[in-house]
């Protein structure tokens, strides 16, 4: 049976029996909505939002407690702000509204809190009518043909849709939906890319001086085993495809605001022998005569308020290695695992930094002086929310957006939006060179704005024909790279809204692309550079 029959009333015969069984129960509760939007990332609710100013029912479906995704989860400033004339439409809506509110300039970037960004988008999605469900995390699909009818949460709630939309950081929904994707990274041949598949191990380098860090347990001594966070793979062949992704960490928010600091402490689980590659680091600076600033574990991104949005920093920091494949492709206990796993290395890598006599002294004093936001994150211990899952599965889709695509500036009839963002590669394989520490990096390539065309978001036809797809769009390893911000998954979850409330019979690649294209501008979307 299809949801269609929700309301019916009268119990008799077969559905009677049904009833006896708890289906029809869990077939009649089922919540129906033109368009149903799984992920409360930015990306997802750009996509709720636009589809419900275009006056369509529209559930947004998030599998924690709080909307947002990196915006209200630590990544509180934007790089949208030196790039005029690229993000238009919502994204620049709530960066108006981020503006306005803390009076800061176009001059710098945009600079916003947490809390205020969870609460901004639940105000926003408010004043669009869209209905939030809260913890609903998907357990599978269910599609007649190849159009998706319904989705059933892990709470054994169901929902019905005519358009679907996957805006999850992890692509879920775009996988349980039968569509095709991918986990990892294509080799160089496959699209032509320079950029692609494997890169060159480097050591250290800092101060135009290498490096050298020991991996091994007993410094020199290869059969005591390898640190933690060193894998003993060696150097690839170069350009060949694997299963490698970006690292992952959290976005922490740190004040040294004493009314509003809450002080870093050594978790339960606290192992020095996590930070030994630091420590190590460290010394080696320390003999090559290189000084070390104050901050280098927190940096120094001030925000507002008197808040530092951390990032990872140069080399051995927040950023936890070799988890994405593994995070991706695992159940939510093992995901659940991880970002356990990722909070206390980040956790005791403060502790670690304001503790070990082998961090520098004045690293140690200043590192006193911070904590965690005592105004932010206030049911999780002033620690954000949503681990920064910098890349998971992508969708293969009607087109594959490339390296070169970007570089050349290519340009499309189907274009929905641009992005900017430099092809920026977070740290893939930390493993052992020559006896030493040596990771694989590539230097950012900077591509400028660049068009997306709406086949990005769009399974194949053969497979699923009511899907969009606008975080875990299709696009190659490299140029995910460069479009995995979130005010470019903005734009493009606006578009996917937009095409979601004009696709005929919830045909997605039906949708009359003028139309599509004449409505994204008449909102503000920018659609050419």
């Amino acid at each position: 049976m299809g949801c269609k029959a929700a309301g019916i009333r009268l119990v008799s015969g077969a559905f009677a029996i049904l009833l006896a069984f708890g289906t029809a129960e869990a077939y009649a509760a089922c919540q129906r909505a033109d368009v149903v939007v799984y992920g409360g990332t930015p990306g997802g609710i750009a996509a709720a939002i636009q589809a419900a100013r275009l006056k369509k029912s529209v559930i947004l479906l998030e599998p924690t407690l709080h909307v947002g995704g990196m915006m209200s989860s630590g990544l509180t400033k934007t790089d949208a702000s030196p790039r005029k004339n690229v993000y238009g439409g919502i994204a620049t809506e709530f960066l108006n509204k981020a503006k306005a509110h803390y009076g800061t300039s176009d001059s710098i970037r945009i600079y916003f809190e947490s809390k205020w960004a969870e609460s901004t988008f639940n105000a926003m999605l408010t004043a669009a009518k869209v209905k939030v469900e809260l913890q609903q995390r998907i357990l599978k699909a269910a599609r007649a043909s190849k159009a998706l009818t319904e989705i059933t949460m892990v709470s054994g709630k169901t929902y019905c849709g005519t358009v679907f939309v996957d805006a999850s950081y992890e692509g879920d929904l775009t996988l349980k939906s039968g569509a095709q994707t991918i986990v990892g990274r294509e080799s160089r041949a496959k699209y032509g890319e320079s950029a692609a598949g494997v890169q060159k191990l480097k050591r250290p380098e800092v101060d135009g001086k290498t490096i050298l860090v020991d991996p091994y347990v007993v410094a020199g001594n290869r059969n005591s085993g390898l640190l933690p966070g060193v894998i003993d793979v060696g150097q690839k062949p170069l350009g060949s495809a694997d299963t490698s992704m970006m690292a992952f960490n959290y976005r922490l928010c740190v004040t040294e605001d004493a009314g509003n600091r809450i002080p870093f402490t050594q978790p339960a689980d606290y192992d020095p022998l996590r930070y030994e590659t630091t420590a190590r680091f460290l010394q080696a600076l320390k003999t090559a005569g290189i000084g070390v600033d104050a901050a280098h574990f927190i940096g120094h991104g001030s925000t507002v308020e008197g808040k530092l949005d951390v990032n990872s920093t140069p080399y051995f920091s927040t950023n936890v290695w070799h988890i994405g494949y593994d995070y991706t492709i695992g159940t939510e206990a093992k995901r659940a695992e991880i970002r356990a796993r990722v909070r206390s290395h980040i956790t005791g890598l403060m502790w670690f930094a304001q503790t070990d006599p082998r961090v520098p002294a004045h690293i140690r004093q200043y590192m006193t002086k911070f904590g965690y936001c005592a105004d932010e994150f206030k049911d999780n211990d002033g620690f954000p929310y949503q681990m920064y899952v910098r890349q998971s599965r992508r969708l293969v889709g009607q087109f594959v957006l490339t390296q070169n695509d970007l570089l050349k500036k290519a340009t499309y009839t189907d274009a929905i939006g641009l992005g900017y963002y430099p092809m920026d590669e977070h740290g893939m394989i930390r493993t052992v060179l020559g006896g030493f520490i040596a990771e694989e990096a590539r230097d950012g390539i900077g591509v400028g704005p660049y068009q997306i065309p709406y086949r990005t978001m769009l399974p194949k036809t053969a497979q699923v024909t009511n899907l969009i797809v606008p975080v875990a769009l299709s696009t190659s390893h490299a140029a995910f790279t460069s479009v995995r911000v979130e005010p470019t998954f903005m734009v493009l979850g606006q578009a996917a809204g937009a095409a979601a409330a004009l696709a005929p019979g919830g045909k997605v690649s039906q949708v009359n692309i003028a139309k599509l294209r004449s409505t994204l501008s008449a909102a503000g979307q920018i659609l050419k550079f």
